[in-house]
């Protein structure tokens, strides 16, 4: 392709993918009010569009005419069989027992352009699982399943247009609140108000040797608020916190690990968090705002244990501190524009309207806002650069989501969920921590390859009910699955926020990729404190002093795991010290979570000889 040929197609496609992004975003937003097709076609036109955005954008990313062709034939594919679907729907409801050979043919093509968009999207793992459990469902009988023919197996997955397949609850959650979220973080980034926490994470960062640490732990935690994925908080945030971290003499992959682990737990952030909270809601059956309530401590508790991490880092590292210039203006004219629209979609959602509602007001009155000041009032390209990275992000987690549908139809189906489920009761013998900590590898390593709604997911079809039946509350179950869902972007070998961290920090992938699994693997043992003790999820029967006493000893566990971790105490710590700071730190955590007073005493008491002997001998200095 010539130097001509390719501007002129990166002009095309640029105006294409526009029109196409701007389309869906505006359908999107007019649908929370005016419903202009039925439920069904809803998920249709969502669906379309997801698919022609994301092979419009393989157009775009393209550089050799066969790929270019096969990009446009599937964008073209994808339009035939949407508008098959939508012109033959009542036929199909009617009759989805009796479907066609063509609607056969229909409904394997919609399966593969899912499949193939997936694929760009987020690799060959998850399609691979798909497949393999298609596969599986074709074969079940001679396994003790049921016996399924192509046709029946194509109709169960995606044309019953039922609740559990390719169009159902997990694609109606995606198309009516996840996107619609998504969008609202993009458009805070397209409007510039991200440089707002970065200001935040600065003043709190000035005064310690900690600080320019502290500050990517601050901004990312602001910044996971809207964001709610890992990736994308680690470029906006990592391009100013990394060469701040170097500069303060942090190696290069100590500074990508400690962006890295930070920006993990943004997707546990509320308000607006990871896809898979969304699709918790759902199958809990419980208002959004409540799973924004459940995961609020235990988020803050994350980045509670990573500054903890970092700052005694620094200590053990003698960094110096670094005075970062704060723009003050910035925090005054972009302030506003962050706090106001959040307490809109808070509010609404506390009133009882639904998620979309409030993503649809709080996205609208950011853009009033935004005109209100001239500093402020962004330029239409901004506005533009915005909508269309909302509407990639939307339709990418669309197509995960409809990935998860057939997923969910054949556990179903088959009966495979009950025996995996069956399968992880008697690998754990019936005893409850074993069983938490199978779902907890099982989590971390389906993580490792597929987005982390599927991997919440697929945990919650095959693993939750086991969990439960062992006497797990179902809102503690689907907590620590989301919770250990999240930190998929960190390990390796695919862990995408690692990989974004270590290239912005021009650093080793796979050190980064562990060091910040270790920075964040003390955060890891919060799970286990709730998944006991429902004080730390604000559940029914939560008193003050409960709450209290639970998060006291939580962060004094936190606190002195890291020191074990880090070794450092006001001194470099010999292994004996460093046994009682892991002794201290995990029976801290053993009383919140049991509520045993042995435990206390025991941590305590360990706490206190290392605190003593660091007191004496050395120079206390923050």
């Amino acid at each position: 392709m010539t130097e001509k040929e390719e501007r002129m197609k990166v002009k095309l496609i640029g105006t294409a993918i526009a029109i196409v992004a701007i389309g869906m975003a505006l359908y999107e937003l007019l649908n929370c009010y005016v419903f202009m097709v039925s439920t069904i076609q809803h998920r249709m036109v969502f669906l379309g569009f997801s698919l022609i955005l994301i092979f419009l954008t393989a157009i775009s990313d393209s550089k050799k005419y066969p790929a270019i062709l096969l990009y446009i034939f599937l964008a073209l594919l994808t339009f035939s069989t949407i508008c098959y679907l939508w012109v033959n729907l009542d036929r199909l409801l009617f009759r989805m027992s009796f479907a066609g050979t063509i609607d056969i043919i229909v409904g394997f093509l919609i399966l593969a352009l899912v499949f193939i968009a997936c694929y760009l999207s987020f690799g060959i793992t998850l399609p691979i699982i798909t497949t393999c459990l298609l596969v599986y469902g074709l074969f079940s009988s001679y396994l003790g399943g049921p016996d399924l023919s192509i046709r029946e197996l194509i109709t169960t997955v995606d044309l019953t247009f039922g609740s559990y397949d390719l169009w159902g609850k997990i694609l109606i959650v995606a198309a009516n609140v996840i996107f619609l979220f998504v969008f609202f973080g993009a458009m805070l980034q397209g409007l510039g108000v991200t440089d707002f926490f970065l200001e935040i994470g600065y003043i709190m960062g000035k005064r310690t040797r900690s600080g320019p640490a502290l500050a990517a732990v601050l901004s990312s935690a602001l910044t996971g608020m809207t964001v709610g994925q890992a990736s994308p908080n680690v470029a906006l945030t990592g391009a100013f916190t990394i060469p701040l971290m170097k500069r303060a003499g942090y190696k290069n992959e100590v500074a990508a690990s400690i962006e890295a682990a930070a920006s993990g737990g943004g997707q546990i952030m509320p308000p607006i968090m990871g896809a898979g909270a969304f699709v918790m809601a759902d199958l809990l059956s419980v208002p959004y705002l409540k799973i924004m309530a459940m995961s609020l401590f235990p988020a803050l508790l994350y980045f509670f244990s990573i500054a903890v991490y970092v700052h005694l880092q620094a200590l053990r590292g003698n960094v110096t501190k670094i005075d970062q210039q704060v723009d003050l203006r910035k925090i005054i004219l972009f302030g506003p524009l962050f706090t106001i629209p959040l307490l809109v979609i808070i509010s609404l959602m506390y009133l009882g309207y639904p998620p979309m509602i409030g993503a649809f007001w709080g996205t609208i009155v950011l853009l009033i806002l935004s005109m209100v000041r001239k500093e402020t009032r962004p330029r239409i390209k901004m506005i533009l650069n915005g909508c269309i990275k909302g509407s990639k992000l939307g339709a990418q987690i669309g197509i995960a989501c409809a990935t998860l549908g057939p997923i969910i139809a054949l556990m179903t189906k088959t009966g495979l969920g009950l025996q995996i489920g069956f399968s992880v009761e008697r690998w754990s013998g019936g005893n409850i921590y074993l069983a938490l900590v199978i779902m907890m590898f099982a989590i971390i390593l389906l993580g490792l390859e597929v987005p982390t709604v599927a991997a919440y997911l697929i945990a919650a079809i095959v693993a939750i009910p086991a969990i439960v039946k062992l006497g797990i509350a179902p809102e503690k179950a689907h907590m620590f699955a989301f919770y250990f869902g999240a930190f998929s972007g960190l390990t390796p070998p695919v862990g995408m926020a690692a990989i974004v961290a270590s290239n912005i920090a021009d650093s080793n992938y796979f050190k980064t990729a562990m060091l910040s699994v270790g920075a964040a693997s003390t955060a890891f043992l919060v799970p286990y404190v709730f998944a006991f003790n429902g004080d730390l999820l604000l559940l029914s029967g939560t008193t003050i002093y409960s709450f209290l006493v639970t998060l006291s000893a939580t962060a004094a566990g936190l606190i002195m795991v890291q020191v074990g971790v880090v070794g450092y105490s006001f001194h470099r710590l010999k292994f004996t010290e460093r046994c009682l700071a892991f002794l201290s730190g995990i029976t801290f955590l053993a009383f919140a979570s049991q509520g045993l007073y042995v435990f206390l005493l025991i941590a305590i008491a360990s706490g206190s000889l290392i605190s003593i002997k660091s007191y004496r001998t050395t120079k206390i200095c923050f």
